[in-house]
């Protein structure tokens, strides 16, 4: 009986210890802040670059052009650094997020450690989240190192998209349709995971894809707006491609020895490595995939 106590004692003694030790670890975190409000800019070039953590990028306010919150823990000297002119209309913002230290000859607006406290939980993970205004047409290019990005494009304005993630995973989507038109996508991806959902909804003229080592999905859903291209190329990873039934496709493979291609049967077959949906050739509005991949595996898929 002694014996058992002993061990109930240790067992409840043990558990104070850890929470104990995790409510501390939480206290250690704070979060920094801050805004750039809208004035006379007509369109914004964005560029984000975060070489660790969690970011997350969504719709924001109307009248903000940015507004960032960055969660991290007390003893981290590294600063969240933005950097915002405008020129002839145009607004030009930076979003750093690494250890590099190349832009001190521009005006600053970088957020200490030190600026702001909150005693919001927000965990042990290093996180940020951009939230960009919905008012002016944006060009986005989004640079994503070791770690992870959910990127939700849904009621933004979009001119131009790149999205270049190393190794990390990153979620992507947009479930409403792009008010205007989006000249071009890139998205690149090596040894990581990438999903992104809703890519007609970027309302995209040519959209490029490239993957190196990892495991990919391409949902195609969404509101075809114009007549689109897609070029999608995988080294040595999977990738599943989704489209909807009643999208007017057509998919071109480079079928080889060195991959496997799998196709579902509402994309009819009109040729060596050609496949389209029905009504395709009678349509204005088109979607057009041509996929390579390397020693990979393709999977089309309609749904």
């Amino acid at each position: 009986m002694r014996r058992k106590a002993r061990v109930r004692v240790l067992f409840v003694a043990s558990f104070c210890f850890l929470w104990i030790s995790s409510l501390f670890a939480v206290q250690q975190q704070e979060v920094t802040r801050r805004e750039i409000s809208r004035t006379s800019e007509k369109e914004i070039t964005v560029s984000l670059d975060a070489s660790f953590g969690t970011v997350s990028l969504v719709k924001g306010d109307h009248n903000k052009v940015v507004v960032a919150e960055y969660s991290h823990e007390q003893d981290d000297r590294r600063e969240l650094e933005m950097f915002y002119d405008i020129a002839d209309g145009r607004g030009d913002l930076e979003i750093n997020l690494t250890d590099r230290r190349n832009h001190k000859d521009r005006r600053n607006t970088s957020i200490s450690w030190e600026e702001m406290k909150d005693d919001r939980d927000n965990g042990n993970e290093r996180r940020l989240t951009a939230r960009l205004t919905d008012a002016v047409p944006l060009s986005l290019k989004i640079g994503l190192g070791a770690g992870k990005g959910k990127f939700d494009f849904s009621g933004l304005k979009l001119k131009n998209l790149k999205v270049s993630a190393g190794a990390s995973s990153a979620d992507l989507q947009c479930n409403e349709p792009n008010p205007i038109s989006c000249d071009n996508v890139t998205i690149e991806s090596g040894v990581s995971r990438l999903s992104a959902n809703g890519l007609s909804n970027l309302n995209f003229r040519r959209l490029k894809f490239s993957g190196g080592v990892g495991s990919y999905t391409l949902d195609f859903t969404g509101k075809l707006q114009q007549k689109a291209y897609a070029d999608v190329e995988v080294g040595l990873g999977s990738i599943v491609v989704y489209v909807p039934k009643n999208m007017p496709t057509k998919v071109i493979t480079d079928e080889s020895w060195f991959s496997s291609v799998d196709v579902d049967d509402c994309l009819e077959k009109t040729r060596k490595g050609t496949y389209e949906t029905d009504g395709f050739e009678r349509s204005e509005r088109t979607l057009t995939i041509k996929i390579g991949s390397g020693l990979g595996s393709i999977k089309i898929r309609c749904r």
